[in-house]
């Protein structure tokens, strides 16, 4: 029964597109803007941890209790931000570079000091371009050399300048390499999960994110919206007595033939075994079945030395009455029900809480009115 194959219901809620995701934009961009807030923090934080330990020379530590300061107040100015990838990004990652810069600066002796600059320039290699990052690398080699050679009177600074620049510029290279790795493995799963892997058409799962976003641009923008559902008759038939390797060139086939109808804007999906959606945008109920009918007529006309082909179709659209994506998909899985029990071929429409039986499909097709 057609209606069971389009059950899912805890796929729908696992996949739900109102939830934050990895691939999300604004999950991304509230990610980086807290990553920063934190990182501020924690330098507070830290800087300040360190002043009451043991030191021999304390004449820096006012210096640092205002780098200290400032750190806190690029957290709360980081957290006040209108989300924004490249704002945040931007201002977090230089802010960093020039605090870090500073207390190579103004610390004595320098110690430990430059592992801080590994916090802006990861946070960067993560985030941001391969073109920013190259611009925040040359902002910490010039930083860094000015606080060295300027400020510093450390007797070891030609090294440490070497040193530190080196090291941090092949972590951040590193690190932004394998971040750009991570991105790429996800849009390929991201690719293959919305993929179905016999016909590369989108899947049930991708169908149902996609279906809901197109109803929601229809209701906007207050153009119709029509969803046609085919189911191949008889395809078992022609598993049990071709073989599934024949089975498989049929649905590749028939995918292929749906592919040449599509239309910019419209979405197409294979939803089950031998079950196939299209929905069109911008398409109002009877240019929809009109549609219907000349796939089921070219599937015919497409047999050829082959076994003989048909589909059923089920037809629905949104109306004044009916604006629900969820129910609209439920009314074309009943029309189709409904075509196929009328004795397949046919095409039936869901309309006012009733399936129609709208056509026989044939080479030229004969409308009937058979009320289910």
């Amino acid at each position: 029964m057609p209606g069971r194959k389009l059950g899912g219901a805890a796929l729908r809620a696992f996949v739900d597109p109102d939830q934050h995701s990895l691939t999300d934009p604004r999950a991304a961009d509230e990610l980086m803007r807290w990553v920063g807030v934190a990182m501020f923090v924690l330098g507070s934080a830290t800087l300040l941890a360190t002043l009451p330990m043991p030191d021999p020379n304390t004449s820096d530590h006012p210096a640092i209790r205002i780098v200290a300061g400032m750190l806190v107040l690029g957290a709360v100015f980081v957290a006040l931000l209108r989300p924004g990838r490249r704002w945040v990004s931007r201002i977090t990652v230089v802010y960093g570079i020039l605090l870090v810069s500073a207390l190579m600066a103004v610390t004595r002796p320098i110690e430990a000091t430059p592992f801080f600059y590994l916090w802006p320039m990861v946070f960067s290699a993560y985030f941001c371009s391969r073109r920013e990052v190259a611009a925040d690398l040359a902002l910490m080699w010039v930083t860094l050399g000015l606080a060295l050679f300027i400020w510093s009177h450390d007797p070891m600074k030609p090294g440490l300048f070497m040193g530190v620049g080196i090291s941090v510029t092949l972590t951040t290279l590193v690190v932004k390499l394998l971040a750009e790795h991570v991105e790429q493995v996800i849009g390929q799963l991201v690719r293959a999960a919305d993929t179905d892997y016999l016909t590369g058409l989108l899947n049930r799962r991708a169908f149902d994110l996609e279906f809901r976003r197109q109803s929601e641009r229809a209701q906007r923008s207050e153009l119709p919206l029509a969803l046609a559902m085919f189911d191949l008759d008889h395809f078992k038939q022609v598993n049990d007595r071709y073989g599934h390797a024949e089975g498989d060139r049929v649905l590749r086939e028939f995918a292929a033939l749906l592919q040449r109808e599509l239309r910019a804007g419209d979405t197409l999906a294979r939803v089950g075994g031998e079950e196939f959606a299209i929905v069109l945008f911008g398409v109002g109920l009877d240019d929809a079945v009109a549609f219907a009918e000349r796939i089921g007529r070219e599937l015919q006309r497409s047999g050829g030395e082959g076994p003989a082909l048909s589909a059923s179709a089920g037809v629905a659209a949104l109306s004044e009455t009916e604006r629900d994506p969820a129910a609209l998909l439920l009314g074309a899985d009943r029309a189709l029900y409904a075509a196929k029990a009328a004795g397949r071929r046919r095409v039936a429409v869901w309309e006012d809480g009733r399936a129609h039986v709208e056509a026989h499909i044939s080479d030229g097709a004969t409308r009937v009115a058979q009320a289910v």
